[in-house]
């Protein structure tokens, strides 16, 4: 089946309301018009996924310094492909890469120094609001194998992290949930329209979200600890600080970290 055909078919999954804040359903209405007429060559430039999921450059050049340095010689990381038209940059060195992406591997990085984990110690980890796949790229590359990843977003975000990522990775790397009870697949992207994640079976090593457990409903983040993380014993959050969930997320061990004095008001949580 070609991979057009199985990305539409997430645009036809429920999400249920209560799980949705309404800014975040009108942003979802928006792209999905776009996605059903296209989409786009460029669609990773629409607003709904431009304006929402890139950072600017200001904040990537205030990275940069830490992200190249934690890297070493090696930048392979941060080339930026080149499906859905990204808005791109150019650094010193010629790696033609994103704001985002820099920002995504700093996520890592810190990560990666705070707990003094190494990628490949998680091999099943489940992002909540995976935006365009993209960190769940980066991470999968990190990893340097074949993690099982599940990207858990409404239909219309799902609906992009399957075109997106059948593009970059190819299209076997890439599963798309499509009933409750569907098996997570062992070494793919395992794509979850959020209206599945209820019947969801999953354990995992690391549990991620960056900012989106913070922009979901009370009911959405009822779900998450109900689950507690989905069985990971690791966390990686980024929150808006003084957020109501955080006294829950601390009560469960994790601990705060700054991000940057280029980011006021939002800071990290790991464990």
């Amino acid at each position: 089946m070609a991979a057009t055909a199985v990305w539409r078919r997430a645009l036809d999954l429920p999400a249920p309301a209560a799980l949705v804040r309404d800014d975040w359903a009108r942003r979802n209405a928006e792209l999905e018009a776009v996605l059903r007429d296209g989409p786009p060559r460029d669609y990773l430039r629409h607003p709904s996924v431009a304006f929402q999921m890139f950072v600017g450059e200001h904040h990537a050049v205030r990275e940069l310094p830490y992200v190249t340095d934690r890297l070493g010689g090696d930048r392979a990381l941060l080339a930026e492909p080149a499906a859905g038209d990204p808005p791109t940059m150019v650094l010193d060195d010629g790696t033609v890469t994103s704001s985002n992406t820099v920002h995504h591997v700093f996520h890592l990085l810190r990560y990666e120094q705070a707990t003094a984990r190494a990628p490949a110690e998680h091999d099943v980890v489940v992002e909540w609001g995976a935006g365009y796949g993209n960190l769940g790229r980066l991470l999968r590359a990190r990893h340097g194998g074949a993690p099982t990843l599940v990207l858990i977003d409404t239909p219309v975000f799902s609906a992009l992290q399957h075109l997106h990522l059948s593009a970059v990775l190819g299209a076997d790397a890439v599963v798309l949930h499509q009933e409750p009870g569907a098996p997570v697949v062992a070494g793919r992207v395992n794509v979850v329209p959020l209206g599945l994640v209820a019947a969801l079976a999953v354990r995992a090593d690391l549990f991620v979200s960056t900012w989106a457990l913070n922009e979901s409903t009370q009911a959405a983040q009822a779900l998450v600890l109900e689950r507690e993380w989905f069985g990971a014993p690791a966390l990686l959050l980024a929150f808006h600080r003084g957020d109501p969930l955080e006294p829950a997320v601390l009560a469960a061990g994790a601990e705060p970290l700054p991000l940057g004095s280029w980011m006021p008001g939002q800071h990290y949580f790991v464990r």
